[in-house]
């Protein structure tokens, strides 16, 4: 099972760079080889490139929801269409676009699963490289659950 994570976002702009910050975190694990961690910053048509050939997506982004700042939501594939699910994200635009092409010009290709894992932001349009509090710990936490996660679907496949 080939599982791409994706991590959206602006590193200079607070909060908005929490996908970035969480996927720099992801990359210090080991990982099985079927499992590819990539730092696509504020994402364009070269996302397709990521999306094609994974079975699983998961996308970490920030949002804006309106929540507590620092809240953790995931979305899947299963309970919202793409363009919904992509549209939860603050850089949710490009990926519909994108998504929405894959689909016309590769659908045996596309993901088969996807998933969106949002941190509610405190700060936006802040130009700092450092996270607010409650989102860093966020991000903290939410690394430590999907290395857990991702870990155990490998297990459960080679039993």
């Amino acid at each position: 099972m080939k599982v791409n994570v994706l991590g959206c976002g602006n590193i200079l702009a607070s909060d908005e760079g929490a996908g970035i910050h969480a996927v720099r975190k992801l990359n210090k694990f080991r990982f099985p080889t079927e499992v590819k961690v990539f730092e696509v910053g504020r994402p364009g048509t070269s996302l397709l490139d990521f999306m094609l050939g994974a079975e699983i997506l998961i996308i970490i982004d920030a949002i804006n929801t309106g929540d507590k700042p620092g809240a953790i939501v995931k979305y899947n594939s299963s309970g919202y269409t793409p363009r919904e699910l992509f549209s939860l994200s603050i850089h949710g635009f490009n990926l519909i676009q994108t998504y929405e092409s894959g689909v016309k010009q590769f659908p045996e290709g596309m993901p088969q699963e996807i998933m969106l894992f949002g941190v509610e932001v405190k700060e936006r349009g802040k130009f700092r490289a450092e996270l607010s509090s409650p989102v860093k710990k966020a991000v903290n936490k939410l690394v430590r659950d999907l290395r857990k996660e991702i870990l155990l679907v490998y297990q459960k496949e080679r039993t």
